[in-house]
């Protein structure tokens, strides 16, 4: 009998770490640019990646400027990752972009890897975690 047992808390624990490992990535570090799968990146369009806001949903977000460019999971995922291309005075500018989303798959807050990458489009975070579309320029 207690062959059994623990043969099923064995099965369980599989079951309840296979699980878990669905729920997507929740680290907001920027990944290593050689891990994008669109390693070139791409050149958004930047009026739409203006308009990115606290309270949209995942599936606007990805109307506006496409899936994430790296390998974030599709369940419950509260991160994705963009590696952007900007024309930027004779020269080509590389921005890693990431938007973070609250436990209702709604942005929450965008961010930079890098400062200089703000002029191309403000930084955003939702200004109360309580109020959806409400949001405030990062400094």
């Amino acid at each position: 009998m207690n062959k059994h047992c623990a043969l099923a808390s064995l099965g369980l624990l599989s079951c309840l770490l296979g699980l878990s490992a669905c729920v997507g990535p929740t680290d907001t570090s920027f990944p290593s640019q050689e891990m994008a799968t669109t390693a070139e990146g791409v050149y958004p369009n930047v009026d739409n990646l203006k308009t990115i806001e606290p309270g949209m949903t995942k599936n606007q977000v990805y109307a506006l400027i496409g899936p994430p460019h790296f390998h974030e999971s599709v369940f419950h995922v509260r991160v994705w990752n963009y590696l952007f291309h900007f024309h930027s005075q004779e020269k080509t500018v590389s921005c890693e972009y990431q938007i973070q989303f609250d436990d209702r798959s709604r942005v929450s807050r965008t961010r930079w890897n890098d400062q200089q990458c703000e002029r191309f489009a403000p930084a955003k975070i939702a200004a109360d975690a309580g109020t959806a579309g409400t949001t405030e320029k990062v400094q």
